[in-house]
């Protein structure tokens, strides 16, 4: 069931939804929200199973709209529960949802205190149908003693929804680190997210799989000069020159999803050589020393992340320089910015 909410990563949502559709390994889909449902059922009349993962408003037009589709609902509120069964009442379907249990990430999910009242109420409903459980493991990147313990409860917990006359269909805990580090926590379906578009949710995961990155990010010079020792560079003068440089202009900023966090730390390839980041980065507008770049001119490519030649930076790579993850790396390049899928 691979991941695709908020805009697939980065990688541009209907993109990958359109590559998952086509895919025969992928069962469902799995999306953050009702709203990003709605525009797979708007993109895809005759889509494949979509899995809410975290949350969706209480709205009829939404909701009846998506009770005639494909879609599963997550539950971890009684009213949650009682809203479906109306819905499913009024569109005369039988709208299916997972019970999201809570086994120590503390953020949506039914608590093992509130279980057994939890099921003993909704069982009531006529028109929803408990198609399954899941819940998310908090440190599988990093503790496997949490995440074995994690794994411990949410078997308790299973236990005593089916003790409670439900029949499970499904069940599902694994992200991607998971389902790498620990096969036997992957019940009957996986939820891969971040290692579907080739990255390692952590360094654990290195040695276990190999990955080859999807997303490569590039854009182009669109002005050089040439400025004596002693230039200060960008807002604040943050950056001054040591020796006469050749500077480029690069139409990329913080509004794009270059991190300020990058100024004077980061890098960029221009005709596979690394270039810094000089000064601050802009909303729209990033600088760069290409002194020690041969022959270089407006309308050259730039690689933000990427490969040229027998170079690279990555998404781990810009993390880094940014003191963040890989994760909100990609995640924050900017939806406008066009998708090519070769």
């Amino acid at each position: 069931m691979p991941v695709i909410k908020s805009n697939a990563y980065g990688h541009g949502f209907l993109e990958v939804a359109k590559i998952c559709q086509h895919d025969e390994n992928v069962n469902r889909i799995c999306v953050i929200d009702s709203l990003e449902a709605l525009k797979l059922i708007t993109k895809f009349p005759k889509t494949k199973p979509i899995q809410i993962l975290s949350f969706y408003e209480l709205d009829d037009k939404i909701l009846l709209k998506l009770a005639k589709k494909p879609v599963i609902f997550p539950v971890y509120q009684l009213k949650q529960a009682k809203f479906l069964d109306r819905i499913g009442e009024c569109s005369k379907n039988k709208i299916k949802i997972h019970l999201k249990l809570d086994v120590g990430t503390s953020r949506v999910g039914i608590l093992e205190k509130d279980l057994k009242e939890f099921i003993t109420k909704i069982k009531k409903l006529k028109n929803i149908e408990i198609e399954g459980v899941f819940s998310h493991l908090s440190s599988s990147e990093e503790s496997r003693e949490v995440t074995n313990n994690q794994l411990e409860l949410f078997n308790k917990l299973v236990k005593i929804i089916e003790n409670g006359g439900v029949h499970l269909k499904i069940k599902h805990i694994t992200c991607s680190a998971a389902s790498i580090l620990y096969p036997h926590s992957h019940f009957n379906a996986i939820r891969m997210g971040l290692s579907i578009y080739g990255l390692h949710p952590s360094k654990q995961t290195t040695n276990n799989i190999k990955l080859k990155p999807v997303l490569s990010w590039h854009t182009k010079i669109i002005h050089v000069k040439n400025v004596p020792t002693n230039t200060k560079i960008g807002y604040d003068g943050t950056y001054t020159t040591t020796r006469p440089s050749k500077i480029a202009t690069i139409p990329v900023g913080y509004w794009d999803g270059l991190s300020r966090k990058l100024s004077n730390t980061g890098e960029v390839l221009i005709k596979g050589i690394r270039c810094p980041i000089i000064g601050k980065v802009c909303m729209n507008l990033t600088m760069v020393d290409i002194t020690n770049v041969p022959k270089t001119e407006v309308g050259d490519l730039v690689t933000l992340i990427g490969r040229q030649k027998n170079s690279a930076i990555t998404a781990e790579d810009m993390a880094n320089w940014a003191d963040t993850i890989n994760y909100e790396t990609i995640d924050r390049i900017n939806p406008l910015i066009p998708r090519i899928v070769i």
